[in-house]
């Protein structure tokens, strides 16, 4: 038996042995192939990508706040309704239907709305508007039939609404922003005025509106400007200016040399409204305080001069009760004329008419001009129309076709800054200015315009139409004043 075991046992051993005198080699380790999934973000930059971005600020007046992502604001009640605008040179833009949230409900979030409040609607550029109770609770605005521009009564009230959506897609960033404010009803035929229109709005504040008040104008013309009216001209984006005071305070307000131009003559806002001439001419600048104290200025004092300004915030806060609600600020003023609690700011004739040369004889008088065609139709980005040979009408892909400088400007608020876009005078020849043309008037789309002369632009080389990131054309104008600098240009008229 253990015979017959032993080869057996000699040809496993043998079988055993060969196996490990000839192992099997391991295979070359290759190089894992590249992938081409991404490089694994981290934890922090995963938590960031995930985070909801915020759109819109809500605040109470005692400090409760409420930051709203997109999610969030779509997940509100909401309300859809119909809403254009009219600008204030009577551009209509046609009745869309807008989706959004109601400022009535957004406020419900930070403790609701009296009576005696009000909300402040703020753009991400700092342009603000402050709308009453009774705006918001009765719709209390004027509404125009968008075919005539004539004012129309509707069947129901317009809602204040902050607004995410348009014909039922997002809002065109390029436009409007993420979100904008929106005078809607259901009446798809109507239109409101576009100032209260705010684009790109970042947030909403309800405040205490206990002391409201206006400001009386009188000249040519005359104008109660409310509060709201008057905030809204002072933002950084419309017409605000500030003055620095020898104690280092910052006063906020509107030049006063702007607000006579409201009624210095028949035109209260065209163009850049100010009359010029008239100012140089002469005429006394009358304030007056709520206790019936005066005092006066000379037009050719405050001509263009944006530090002398009638203020309503000192360092960011509204004023004490001893000047509230503005005072006139500026360089060059004698402690009297810085009067306090104005209420009304009217022109006089100047004391002195025979500044007159006698001696001089009466320029023979130029014909009276025909009245001005009015301008062409402009579906593109820019118009160039008025006294010129050839009227134009650019679209951005028009403009984009022609070659593009790239300049870094002096901003008289800003310093220097870079710029892109295209030679003004290049875009002027164009269009091939009559010989007579003494006036640029530069049109924004929601109507605000500002005025240049017209030699003035044709001496600077570098004054450009200049194209945001955001598609959007503005003036880049070195050496001109500020209110030159029209953000969202559309328009150019020469006249």
């Amino acid at each position: 038996m253990v015979k017959r075991l032993v080869p057996v046992f000699v040809v496993l051993v043998l079988l055993v042995a060969g196996c490990q005198i000839a192992p099997a080699q391991p295979a070359p380790v290759q190089p894992p192939t590249a992938q081409p999934t991404p490089e694994q973000p981290s934890p922090a930059a995963v938590e960031e990508a995930e985070a909801p971005t915020p759109v819109l600020d809500v605040t109470g007046p005692d400090g409760i706040a409420v930051t709203l992502t997109m999610k969030e604001l779509e997940a509100l009640s909401g309300y859809e309704g119909w809403g254009g605008l009219m600008s204030s040179t009577g551009r209509i833009f046609p009745p869309a239907l807008y989706t959004g949230v109601p400022v009535a409900a957004l406020a419900d979030l930070v403790g609701g709305l009296t009576a005696d409040q009000g909300v402040r609607i703020v753009a991400e550029d700092g342009y603000a508007m402050t709308i009453s109770y009774d705006q918001i609770v009765n719709g209390d605005f004027i509404a125009y039939d968008p075919g005539t521009g004539k004012e129309r009564a509707t069947e129901d009230k317009l809602n204040v609404v902050i607004a995410y959506s348009r014909d039922g897609a997002s809002l065109p960033a390029d436009e409007e922003g993420r979100l904008r404010m929106a005078l809607l009803n259901k009446d798809p035929l109507q239109v409101t005025d576009g100032h209260w229109w705010v684009k790109w709005v970042r947030a909403i504040e309800v405040r205490s509106l206990a002391e409201d008040w206006s400001l009386q104008l009188d000249g040519a013309i005359s104008e109660t400007m409310d509060r709201n009216t008057f905030e809204s001209c002072a933002s950084p984006s419309c017409h605000g200016n500030t003055y620095t005071d020898d104690a280092a305070q910052v006063w906020s307000g509107v030049p006063l040399w702007l607000l006579t131009g409201r009624v210095d003559d028949e035109n209260p806002h065209e163009g850049l409204a100010f009359d010029r001439a008239l100012a140089e001419a002469g005429y006394l600048v009358e304030l007056t305080a709520a206790d019936g104290y005066t005092t006066t200025i000379d037009s050719q004092a405050i001509a263009q001069i944006d530090e002398i300004i009638v203020a309503y915030l000192v360092n960011e806060n509204p004023l004490d009760e001893d000047r509230f609600p503005l005072r006139l600020m500026g360089p060059g003023l004698s402690k009297k004329q810085m009067i306090g609690q104005i209420r009304q700011i009217a022109l006089k004739e100047a004391a002195a008419p025979a500044e007159k040369p006698a001696a001089t004889p009466e320029p023979t008088p130029e014909p009276v001009a025909e009245p001005a065609a009015p301008l062409p139709a402009c579906e593109g980005a820019l118009a160039i129309a008025g006294l010129v040979a050839t009227a134009q009408c650019w679209t951005l892909a028009d403009l984009q076709a022609q070659p593009i400088v790239e300049l870094t400007i002096e901003h008289p608020k800003k310093g220097p800054q870079p710029y892109s876009g295209w030679r003004l005078n290049d875009l002027l020849d164009m269009a091939a200015p009559a010989e007579e043309a003494v006036t640029l008037v530069f049109t924004a789309s929601d109507g605000y315009s500002g005025e240049a002369d017209m030699g003035d632009v044709q001496a600077c080389p570098d004054c450009l139409v200049a194209m945001g990131d955001d598609g959007l054309l503005s003036l880049a104008m070195p050496g001109f004043e500020s209110f030159v600098w029209v953000k969202d240009v559309v328009q150019v008229e020469v006249k």
